[in-house]
């Protein structure tokens, strides 16, 4: 037996429970001694320690801060290249039309008129 493999087991073991998104056997493996392991998997479930409940939530829940993170990643992107835009007004609306939230008002005026000649038709009907 090779003196890396409880440490290699242990990792996987990890993983494994972090995919499956079972929190009782992450909980467990980090909660394991680390006697035996090598240094660096013994400071990182150490780490693993500290950190806890964080990482407990993260498998238990859904949600996530990445999409917002990303967001806000692509605005400092654009915050980077745009350096220069005349008003901040423009920097907002490249930032709304990037983000797809901008709307504009003829497309607003096309969609009211489509939705309008849709329900003369159904009530025609």
């Amino acid at each position: 037996m090779n003196e890396f493999t409880p440490s290699y087991e242990r990792v996987h073991e990890i993983r494994e429970a972090i995919k499956a998104k079972d929190s009782v056997e992450l909980e467990k493996y980090i909660d394991m001694d680390t006697r035996g392991l090598s240094k660096g998997v013994s400071k990182a479930i150490n780490t693993m320690k500290k950190h806890k409940e964080y990482m407990l939530n993260a498998v238990k829940y859904k949600y996530s801060n990445g999409p917002l993170e990303g967001f806000n990643n692509k605005i400092k992107l654009l915050k980077r290249v745009s350096y220069g835009y005349s008003s901040f007004s423009n920097f907002r609306l490249r930032i709304l039309i990037m983000s797809r939230l901008f709307v504009s008002e003829y497309k607003n005026n096309v969609k009211l008129k489509e939705n309008k000649k849709k329900s003369k038709q159904q009530n025609a009907a």
